[in-house]
C-alpha cells in the first residue's frame, strides 16, 4: 500500500505564503504543515493550526539559519558576529566543523517547540528550515528534546528523488544513521523548485509504504507558486493519485 502525506514547509513565513498555504489546505490535497516561529505570519498560522487541528496535522519548521533572530533572544554558537543566525551554507559548514554546541541546539529548539505549545498549536512532528536537522550535530542534540517534549515523529533525510541525484543519495544514507529508533516515514521526498513537472511524476515513482513530500506554497515568489500550483488546482492531481491507489494522510492519524 501507497500512502503520501504532503507537507507545507515555512507556514508562517509571511503573510503571504501563510494565506497560500491555507488555500492549499482547503483545496484538499495538503495533509501538514510545519510552522516557523517568530515570523511575520506566525500568529496567522497558529490560529489556523488552532482552529484546524482535526483535519490536519501541525509540526514544528526549526529554525536556525538565514538571519533569523534567535528565539533564545541572546547571541551564541549558533549565530554570526551580527547576533543573527548564519546563512544556510555557513550554518552547514558549522554543524559538520563542530561549532554548534549542544546545549545552543537544545535550548533553541526547546523554545521555539514552546512558542508553539503555548499558542496551544498541537504539534505532530518536526522538520527545519533548510533541512539543517538531517546533521548529526543536530539531530543527536534534539533526540533527547524531542523525547523529553514527547514528540515522536521527524522528517527523515530524502531518501526518494523526482530527478537522479546519486551523490546526494549516498550522503543522505550516511546522515540517516542517527535517524534510527526515530519516528520517520519510509521514503522522503523534497520537491526541486525547478521542476514544473513533479505533480505529474510522483504517483508514478512513490515506492510501497508511507511517504513525505514538502512544498513551499507560495504565489508572489515563481519558484513557490511552482511548488504550489498542483495544490491550489489539484483536480489532475487528485485524479492521478486515486488512479494510482494512493492514499492521503497525515502525521496526527499515527498518533
Amino acid at each position: 500500500m501507497r500512502s503520501l502525506i504532503i507537507n507545507a514547509d515555512d507556514f508562517g513565513f509571511d503573510q503571504e505564503t501563510c494565506a497560500t498555504t491555507v488555500d492549499c489546505f482547503e483545496a484538499g490535497l495538503l495533509t501538514s504543515a510545519t510552522i516557523m516561529v517568530g515570523c511575520e505570519g506566525s500568529k496567522a498560522a497558529y490560529e489556523y493550526a488552532r482552529e484546524n487541528r482535526k483535519r490536519f496535522s501541525f509540526g514544528l519548521h526549526f529554525n536556525i539559519v538565514d538571519g533569523f533572530a534567535p528565539a533564545a533572544n541572546r547571541a551564541n554558537s549558533l549565530c554570526d558576529e551580527s547576533g543573527s543566525f548564519r546563512e544556510s551554507d555557513d550554518q552547514r559548514l558549522a554543524a559538520m566543523w563542530g561549532r554548534l554546541t549542544v546545549a545552543d541546539i537544545r535550548r533553541e529548539f526547546r523554545l521555539q517547540l514552546e512558542e508553539l505549545r503555548d499558542n496551544y498549536v498541537e504539534v505532530t512532528h518536526i522538520d527545519s528550515h533548510g533541512h539543517l536537522h538531517k546533521f548529526p550535530a543536530i539531530i543527536y542534540s534534539l533526540r533527547s528534546e524531542m523525547r523529553r517534549a514527547g514528540v515522536t515523529w521527524v522528517r527523515r533525510p530524502q531518501n526518494v528523488f523526482l530527478r537522479p541525484n546519486g551523490k546526494r543519495r549516498v550522503i543522505n544514507n550516511v546522515f540517516a544513521i542517527p535517524f534510527w529508533g526515530l519516528m520517520r516515514t519510509d521514503y522522503y521526498c523534497a520537491v526541486d523548485s525547478g521542476d514544473e513537472m513533479w505533480a505529474k511524476r510522483l504517483p508514478e515513482l512513490l515506492p510501497e509504504g508511507l511517504t513525505e513530500v514538502s512544498v513551499h506554497p507560495g504565489r508572489n515568489e515563481a519558484w513557490r507558486y511552482n511548488e504550489a500550483s498542483p495544490l491550489l488546482k489539484p483536480d489532475e492531481f487528485r485524479r492521478a493519485l486515486n488512479e494510482a491507489g494512493i492514499e492521503l494522510t497525515r502525521y496526527r492519524a499515527f498518533g
